[in-house]
């Protein structure tokens, strides 16, 4: 049996002195006997998780799929240095060098004129797409939520019926109020807000209780 994950620098288990041993998706797959491909990466794009998640389903067939989505705001670009994800607000310093200047104009561009309900909405068509891309397969699967959305989902989600009208909140552990920021709360964090062993136990948990109840 094998597990499949994904997500942002929470899944990674950014901060974690052994993210091999005490990230929450190795020990969801201890619990549960299975064998683990984790494609968390710290600060990526939801962008970044969808295509992960198609290139395992043709390549690896998992029996099951965890997407852990990140911030709506973050997105993939690409240029001829190759792909990259930037949100509103991101981090100038990791493109000091100077033929990186231009995603440096991008970053402060998408600060100042990013719309969060367009980031929000084009978020909750992702999560429609990539359910119905998994149950095509047949493939089954599960999606949290990491940070950020729940805060815009307070906002607007009244606003997209469309949408959320359309998520198997069957699937989706924690819709529409909890996440990884929630379940973690309390628990010791490392200096850049990353929940350490304690805080991805109890992730950990949160999945584990949520496949049972819906297995």
């Amino acid at each position: 049996m094998l597990l499949f994950t994904v997500g942002d620098s929470f899944t990674y288990g950014e901060e974690l002195e052994h993210p091999e041993q005490h990230a929450w998706p190795v020990l969801v797959a201890k619990e549960l006997g299975y064998d683990l491909i984790n494609r968390g990466r710290p600060a990526t794009s939801n962008d970044y998780m969808i295509k992960e998640v198609i290139k395992s389903v043709t390549k690896n067939r998992p029996d099951l799929v965890i997407v852990a989505w990140s911030s709506a705001g973050r997105t993939e670009f690409s240029d001829h240095l190759g792909v990259y994800s930037v949100w509103p607000g991101s981090n100038l310093n990791v493109w000091n060098a100077p033929e990186l200047a231009h995603r440096k104009q991008l970053v402060k561009y998408i600060t100042v004129y990013n719309d969060l309900q367009h980031e929000y909405r084009r978020w909750l068509r992702n999560v429609v797409l990539l359910q119905s891309f998994l149950r095509d397969q047949s493939i089954d699967y599960r999606f949290v939520n990491t940070f950020d959305n729940l805060i815009r989902g307070n906002k607007y989600i009244a606003w997209s019926p469309e949408y959320t009208q359309l998520i198997d909140t069957d699937k989706f552990i924690g819709w529409p109020n909890t996440g990884f920021m929630e379940w973690a709360y309390g628990t010791p964090h490392g200096p850049g807000g990353h929940p350490l062993e304690e805080g991805h136990q109890l992730i950990a948990e949160k999945i584990i209780e949520a496949l049972r109840i819906t297995h």
